[in-house]
């Protein structure tokens, strides 16, 4: 890979060629062993199987599901990211394991607002996501679904 953006854009580009299974193949191709998702607090909310999870618990709850990336701004040591999410919501979305339940199917067309996120890259891999707008709350916002008071 020539640059830190080459390696997002390659991760992107094989994410989506052949959804489910290329989700996971380019997740445990691009990211390291020790990804971690970091939300706005600084608090690690995902290692790398949690994150290919909810990938792939996207991408067989909405048709067409995507990442639709507007812009890319390569830093010292990663990619800043700006992107949306679309899909149509057309199977029941799992969130269990996070204790929220199951969102039934709702048919709809959904797109997320767009986001920011750092992307952490050393070498050819992906080290970490740092969402600096965005997170949980963002995302399921347009599906209906409050996270619990703390």
């Amino acid at each position: 890979m020539n640059s830190k953006k080459d390696v997002i854009n390659a991760w992107v580009d094989e994410s989506w060629r052949n959804r489910p299974a290329s989700i996971k193949e380019a997740g445990e191709k691009y990211f390291s062993d020790d990804f971690q998702n970091i939300d706005q607090g600084g608090n690690v909310v995902g290692n790398k199987d949690a994150y290919i999870g909810i990938g792939l618990a996207c991408a067989t709850s909405f048709t067409g599901f995507k990442a639709v990336i507007s812009d890319l701004q390569e830093v010292s040591d990663g990619v800043i990211v700006t992107n949306h999410f679309e899909g149509i919501h057309t199977s029941d979305f799992d969130l269990s394991a996070m204790g929220l339940g199951v969102i039934p199917a709702s048919g709809k067309k959904i797109v997320w607002p767009d986001a920011k996120s750092k992307f952490t890259v050393e070498g050819d891999k992906i080290t970490g996501i740092h969402d600096i707008t965005g997170g949980l709350e963002w995302f399921l916002t347009p599906l209906g679904v409050k996270l619990p008071s703390e």
